[in-house]
């Protein structure tokens, strides 16, 4: 993604139309996404099940070089079957098939790219946020609202992040992992994150502005922007621009979702070192 990107002074008819093609894109996907995550259930596990064979398309692809290759098939078919599980509330199953699926994925790899440890790593970065996702909204309480309060922390995260970087510009972020990003953006991102929290979290759980949800949304914030440059930095070892084309103007599936990516994996950290210390002190 080029959320963080400097302005250039003149913008060209092409820029223009993938400007486009972001807002109409964003336009048609957001509030699908939307929709299935307030309806949760089967409905929503579709959605992530679906996500997640582009991404682990994406992954493999970027890898080998080759569509539909042997570490496709062992991370997709680990992926279909961890989130089975999941959505059955078989978490610690199906984070179990994740690290099965990479082992698979990484010994497939050794007969192909020889990239074994990127494939291995695909379960990590694809599969299991995949199957947090399934836990945020089905086991944790209020997980619509959290769910939602989530997408709408990236979403501004991402907004406001290629808002500050065109229009400020400035020095770059990391010129060797990805030269177009600024501070600007991701100092745009994290406020963005903040603001996003500040005025959703009241709407969507009715109460009070809480100062813990602008922390929670600068804190949301930096994880997304942490995932854009984790992407790029993928991008680059691998020599590619963008995963692939399926959303027009936005790249591939990972290259729209490498902040959802990183801010999951976050919020399930949290939630998760929270129950286990409420255990031990119970």
């Amino acid at each position: 993604m080029d959320k963080l990107e400097q302005s250039s002074p003149a913008r060209t008819p092409r820029s223009r139309d993938a400007l486009i093609l972001r807002i109409v894109s964003a336009a048609v996907l957001a509030p699908s996404a939307l929709a299935l995550s307030w309806i949760g259930g089967p409905a929503f596990s579709a959605l992530v099940a679906f996500l997640c064979v582009l991404m682990v398309f994406e992954w493999a692809r970027m890898i080998e070089r080759s569509e539909m290759t042997p570490v496709f098939y062992a991370l997709g078919g680990g992926g279909a079957l961890a989130l089975f599980l999941a959505s059955a509330g078989a978490y610690e199953a199906a984070y179990g098939v994740c690290a099965a699926s990479g082992l698979l994925a990484g010994f497939a790899a050794m007969r192909g790219s020889g990239k074994w440890k990127w494939a291995a790593f695909g379960a990590a970065y694809v599969l299991a946020p995949c199957v947090a996702l399934i836990w945020l909204r089905q086991s944790v309480e209020d997980g619509r609202g959290l769910l939602l309060l989530l997408f709408a922390i990236v979403w501004g995260a991402d907004t406001g992040g290629y808002v500050a970087g065109r229009l400020v510009g400035g020095p770059k972020l990391s010129p060797a992992v990805s030269p177009a990003k600024t501070w600007a953006g991701a100092v745009g991102g994290m406020i963005a994150g903040a603001i996003a929290a500040a005025i959703g979290a009241p709407l969507i759980y009715g109460e009070p502005a809480n100062p813990a949800y602008v922390a929670m949304g600068a804190s949301l914030g930096i994880a997304s922007i942490l995932g854009d440059m984790a992407e790029s930095a993928f991008k680059r070892t691998f020599g590619i621009k963008d995963m692939s084309g399926f959303i027009p103007g936005h790249g591939g599936v990972l290259d729209r979702l490498d902040g959802m990516i990183f801010a999951t994996i976050a919020v399930t950290a949290v939630l998760y070192g929270h129950i286990l210390a409420a255990g031990i002190r119970g």
